[in-house]
């Protein structure tokens, strides 16, 4: 079993507004994964808590270093789109697949399910 990836989210941005960005975590050379969670992004709950720990759900995007995910070269997409969590994505662009409201279980099996397809798979 991976790091609990919350562990690796730091935060990045705060504005005025009270809206929050975690940092997006890098996958080997393959992909961007980025858990927000506040009060301008579907998560549960929709505040601002201290600690990213206290979370039960994550808005979360995922994205290749490369550019397009979703088909094409690195289109990596192909391949994890069988995954039992595939369904709670949409493509956003040809670059990003955003899913809402992910339960945290749910996004520790994405992070590890990316960290093995990265090992596993070379860069094109």
């Amino acid at each position: 079993m991976a790091e609990d990836f919350r562990t690796l989210l730091m935060e990045t941005d705060r504005l005025p507004d009270g809206d929050r960005w975690f940092g997006d975590i890098q996958i080997g050379g393959w992909f961007y994964f980025s858990a927000q969670a506040g009060p301008y992004h579907e998560s549960r709950p929709q505040t601002v808590l201290p600690d990213p720990m206290g979370y039960e759900s994550f808005e979360v995007r995922l994205m290749t270093v490369q550019g397009v995910i979703s088909y094409g070269r690195y289109g990596a997409w192909l391949d994890l789109q069988n995954k039992p969590w595939a369904k709670l994505f949409a493509t956003e662009r040809p670059t990003v697949l955003f899913a809402p409201d992910v339960p945290v279980a749910t996004c520790q099996q994405i992070y590890e399910d990316l960290l093995h397809y990265a090992r596993t798979n070379p860069l094109p």
